[in-house]
Parts: C-alpha cells; structure tokens; sequence
C-alpha cells in the first residue's frame, strides 16, 4: 500500500511511478534502512565479541545433578 494515498491531493493511480515526492520518500527510507542495517551489525558483533570475553575469562563449572 502506498502511504500517500490517504493524504496526497495530487495522488491518482499510478502516479507514484512518477511522483517527485514518492521517489525522495523512498530514498530518504532506503538511507535510513542501510543506516539502521549498519548500526545493528555494528552493536551485534561488538555485543558478540564482550559476551566471548565474559565466556573465556570464566572458568568452566559442570553442572551436577
């Protein structure tokens, strides 16, 4: 669904394939998606790497039953 049917006074069936607007609307979500995608690998791996830290640094306990 495209989000400015509701809301564009110019909007009429197909017109997004060519909206000026639409186009910037989808490039603006694309950055903001790469953005996101780096921040979330960044943080990921960064959270992964402390985590196996804390892993090696502590001994080893079996657990009994």
């Amino acid at each position: 669904m495209i989000p400015c049917r509701k809301t564009c006074a110019d909007y009429c069936e197909g017109c997004h394939k060519t909206c000026p607007r639409w186009k910037a609307f989808l490039e603006k979500s694309s950055i903001e998606r790469r953005e996101k995608k780096a921040y979330l690998a960044y943080y990921s791996e960064l959270c992964g790497t402390i985590a196996r830290q804390c892993r090696a640094s502590s001994p080893f306990v079996p657990h009994r039953i």
